[in-house]
């Protein structure tokens, strides 16, 4: 991304944008942070247009990383074990986690698959 949004202020949109319930020890971090500051730190960004577009953008992808690295978790996989699994790199499935990266339905797919979870696209399921 080379607008005028920082990378600091995009991590933490993922905070402010998520249900509150998911992190709630981050987001008591970042609520800290930004007393300490006495500020908002995100104010300025807020205003820029493309502000909203990329703050729901985050938003899917921290909800489907939080949802894979449960699923991976419960299952007992390590991040190379699924990688082996559907034919990545440990790398690519700790960018899925971190929401770093926007993934696509093959891959989508092949994780829902490995860790059991349901995939449904409108009313119809697919798994």
């Amino acid at each position: 991304m080379s607008h005028n949004i920082n990378n600091l202020t995009l991590k933490i949109i993922y905070y402010h944008n998520l249900n509150l319930q998911l992190f709630p020890k981050r987001i008591r971090i970042m609520k800290n942070i930004n007393n300490k500051l006495k500020c908002d730190a995100m104010a300025k960004d807020r205003k820029h247009p493309l502000f909203k577009k990329y703050s729901q953008e985050a938003k899917v992808r921290i909800l489907l990383a939080a949802e894979i690295y449960d699923a991976r978790n419960r299952k007992g996989l390590s991040q190379q074990k699924l990688a082996k699994n559907i034919k990545t790199t440990q790398k690519e499935i700790s960018k899925i986690e971190n929401g770093q990266i926007n993934v696509g339905v093959d891959l989508i797919y092949e994780m829902a698959k490995n860790l059991d979870l349901k995939f449904r696209i409108g009313k119809t399921r697919i798994l």
